[in-house]
């Protein structure tokens, strides 16, 4: 009788490591990925903000998106820009940035900004210039654009600010 307590015992051990073990990974699936996606988008800024921008640019707005760009898909979008105002025309400032790589990033974005200005609905900077465009009143010489980073259809490891 002492023999089959102790087998008991053990397959209840056994048993209960294995329901802690499971429970511990639906946790770290569900729960336990947000810093994962929050170390991301900060390494994503840090990247972003070590480009160098030219030294007659004046930043008017810092933007940062984090989440899915459509309802009812699990995918993480990230993306992280400036705006900026300059002296130099357009072509200038496209030469200033051209080939800025970003790291693991891939290369800069940059969009000169004009009253008509649009960008795909899905991509968040879109929004950005649209917010940006109706704010800023006159017409000024100078050069408006936005430079940003943007890594969109990341996988979301259960992270449920990326499943809206």
């Amino acid at each position: 009788m002492k023999k089959f307590l102790d087998i008991t015992r053990w397959i209840v051990g056994i048993s209960g490591a294995i329901l802690i073990a499971f429970a511990f990974l639906i946790f770290w699936l569900f729960y336990a990925t947000a810093p994962f996606h929050d170390l991301y988008l900060s390494r994503m800024d840090g990247t972003f903000q070590s480009i160098a921008h030219p030294r007659d640019s004046k930043k008017l707005g810092q933007y940062v998106f984090f989440g899915s760009r459509y309802t009812d898909i699990s995918e993480c979008t990230y993306a992280v820009g400036e705006i900026f105002s300059t002296p130099r025309s357009p072509e200038e400032v496209l030469e200033a940035y051209k080939n800025t790589s970003a790291g693991s990033f891939g290369l800069a974005h940059i969009e000169i900004i004009e009253k008509m200005t649009s960008l795909p609905l899905d991509n968040p900077a879109d929004a950005w210039i649209t917010e940006f465009l109706s704010k800023e009143a006159g017409d000024t010489p100078d050069t408006y654009y936005l430079a940003y980073l943007y890594r969109p259809g990341q996988s979301w490891l259960g992270d449920a600010r990326c499943y809206d």
